[in-house]
């Protein structure tokens, strides 16, 4: 019975995080940002929201960390295809997962709300000085303040022993991104890449590892 109730909340879960995920990108472009609105098949984003639910389940997650991986998923895949399809973060979405990743450190179990501040401003800080150093070296932008505050807001998810793993991971899959991108154009020269999706993935998979059961 329990596992029937179960699979009919993550179904519940799953069919209206997708038709949030559509509604967001459908608004947030277009009104936080003046630019056209994005439009992902409704499928596509049931199918990914249900292989998350259906791992959940399998790797005997609780109802609770099911439903707040669900949560960062609702924020940070709208984030995912605006900044790879317009190379923007709209604050709207990066503020409200900061404040739901300080609220699950404060009411989870396992949660630990210092932690989280403290991996939030550290790996802001850190970013802004190594990024300030570099753009005066180099003598133009290195990275976006949107990732600052992307992966400011992933932080307070992770907390603060998670969080090399996560930059590391982060820094991998960006130059995995980019070499992708180079060989995509066939050696044209690529200038910059949004950097926001290999934030994301880094951050899924962290807290994932992080939110398991075993």
């Amino acid at each position: 019975m329990d596992t029937f109730l179960n699979g009919l909340w993550v179904t519940g879960l799953c069919f209206i995080s997708s038709g949030l995920t559509s509604k967001l990108l459908l608004h947030i472009p277009n009104r936080y940002l003046g630019l056209p609105s994005i439009s992902i098949n409704g499928i596509t984003l049931l199918i990914a929201y249900s292989g998350v639910g259906s791992v959940g389940l399998l790797l005997g997650y609780s109802s609770f960390s099911i439903l707040m991986l669900f949560l960062f998923l609702n924020l940070a895949l709208p984030l995912f295809f605006i900044d790879l399809n317009t190379g923007y973060l709209p604050n709207i979405l990066t503020y409200s997962l900061l404040w739901v990743g300080l609220l699950y450190q404060g009411i989870s179990l396992n949660g630990n709300l210092i932690s989280a501040f403290y991996a939030l401003i550290l790996s802001y800080v850190l970013l802004v000085v190594m990024t300030t150093i570099m753009e005066k070296i180099r003598k133009r932008p290195q990275m976006g303040r949107g990732d600052f505050k992307l992966i400011a807001a992933c932080s307070a998810w992770l907390g603060l022993l998670d969080l090399p793993y996560f930059l590391g991971l982060s820094a991998s899959l960006g130059i995995v991104h980019f070499i992708a991108l180079c060989i995509k154009t066939k050696g044209t020269l690529v200038s910059s890449i949004p950097f926001g999706p290999a934030i994301i993935c880094s951050a899924m998979v962290w807290l994932f590892v992080s939110m398991s059961p075993n």
